[in-house]
């Protein structure tokens, strides 16, 4: 029985001795830290290199992504044959969802308009109702 105790206490003194050189250890070799605080700047410079250029003041317009300027003489308003779509087309007077669906495959199958009175060739499309639309037509 004393051997088995013995052995206990020899086992928890080991463990004690072994965790006091443990910290010890961690305590006197620096060069852990100094590796992580050299990683730490190395990114950080990384991170500076890769940050965007500061922004354009909001006053300056970016050529590239600004609308042009509608003219007097534009089409504003109207709608344009050669690039609405069938639900767009509906706000036509006389043009339902049949008819705006035709004109949608007639522009598939024949290409674009070349004229606004090219829309007359699509079936269901006749003079009175051309002549209704003709001044919110555009290509």
């Amino acid at each position: 029985m004393k051997n088995r105790s013995l052995n206990k206490r020899q086992l928890l003194i080991w463990l004690v001795f072994l965790c006091a050189i443990q910290l010890i250890w961690t305590h006197l070799n620096p060069a852990e830290g100094s590796e992580y605080s050299q990683w730490e700047a190395r990114q950080q410079a990384h991170d500076q290199r890769l940050k965007p250029p500061a922004a354009a003041p909001m006053n300056q317009k970016n050529y590239y992504l600004s609308k042009p300027e509608l003219t007097a003489g534009s089409t504003a308003g109207k709608i344009s044959l050669n690039r609405a779509n069938a639900e767009q087309l509906q706000e036509l007077q006389g043009i339902g969802q049949k008819k705006a669906e035709a004109i949608v495959n007639y522009r598939s199958k024949n290409g674009k308009f070349k004229s606004i009175e090219e829309l007359q060739q699509v079936k269901g499309i006749g003079p009175a109702i051309f002549a209704k639309n003709k001044q919110r037509l555009a290509l």
